[in-house]
């Protein structure tokens, strides 16, 4: 008996950004639809397998027909949309200065000895999409620091940008959601449930997924800067998936080991 395999075809509409026109799946988001044509949109809430929540801001594109800009990890593409993003619109470009200068206000600017530094996006779109002096002259905020969530991770609160990555993280892939956002508001920070660690089988991936060196790992922090170490590509021993890892190292020894694309 021959099995008939049938592949279901997705319709694909007419989308236009920055002046290029390109056919997209439908219901693809207009951030994803922005890297088919190289344009990269400065973002952190915004991951490929999260869904998406528009939290950070940072994405803000300016869409013919909107009265404001609007998120491009949450925004669907339709057909014949026309789309401006930074490289092409001081709408867009003046949004996305503004949610970095927002961000950065309290941020506090210590990428010399963060873990983060010379790998991290906050640092690299501040540069690219915000704006090249600061008006904030006050005394920033400040907190106890670092605080234990585990044993493995530190969290460093006043670097938080309450994108929830990590919270998604825990919830939608690792199926243990015991980080969450606490509070509201400028109150609002990453935490735990009193008197229960965080004791997740993938806290080395709720490390890795967070944009901007908030969650630290304990055996790492202070250890080595990203660009003194040798990366090399590896395969995770634990089971027979074979996932893909990344192992770094300095001076022939390991500093830590990173989840990696697997083909």
């Amino acid at each position: 008996m021959t099995d008939i395999l049938s592949t279901e075809v997705v319709p694909t509409i007419s989308v236009t950004i920055d002046g290029v026109e390109l056919q997209v799946p439908k219901g693809t988001l207009a951030i994803r639809a922005a890297e088919m044509i190289g344009v990269e949109i400065p973002r952190f809430c915004d991951h490929p397998l999260l869904e998406p929540v528009a939290a950070c801001r940072a994405c803000l594109i300016e869409v013919e027909g909107m009265p404001k800009p609007q998120p491009a990890c949450a925004q669907v593409v339709s057909d014949g949309m026309t789309i401006h993003t930074q490289n092409s619109s001081p709408v867009a470009r003046d949004a996305q200065e503004g949610v970095l200068e927002f961000l950065l206000l309290n941020h506090p600017l210590d990428c010399p000895v963060c873990d983060k530094g010379g790998e991290c996006p906050l640092q690299n779109q501040a540069m690219s999409a915000g704006r090249s002096e600061s008006r904030f002259d006050g005394e920033k905020r400040t907190f106890d620091k670092p605080i234990a969530i585990s044993a493995q991770i530190l969290l460093d609160r006043e670097r938080c940008v309450s994108c929830a990555r990590c919270t998604r993280f825990s919830e939608q892939i690792a199926g243990d959601p015991m980080i969450e956002l606490l509070e509201r508001g400028a109150n609002q920070q990453v935490g735990i449930a009193t008197g229960e660690p965080f004791n997740s089988y993938f806290s080395g991936n709720t490390i890795q997924i967070c944009p901007v060196g908030a969650l630290t790992s304990a055996d790492y922090r202070f250890r080595s800067r990203p660009f003194d170490l040798v990366s090399t590509p590896t395969t995770c021993e634990h089971c027979a998936s074979g996932c893909s890892l990344r192992t770094d190292s300095r001076r022939g020894e390991v500093t830590r080991r990173l989840a990696w694309e697997t083909p």
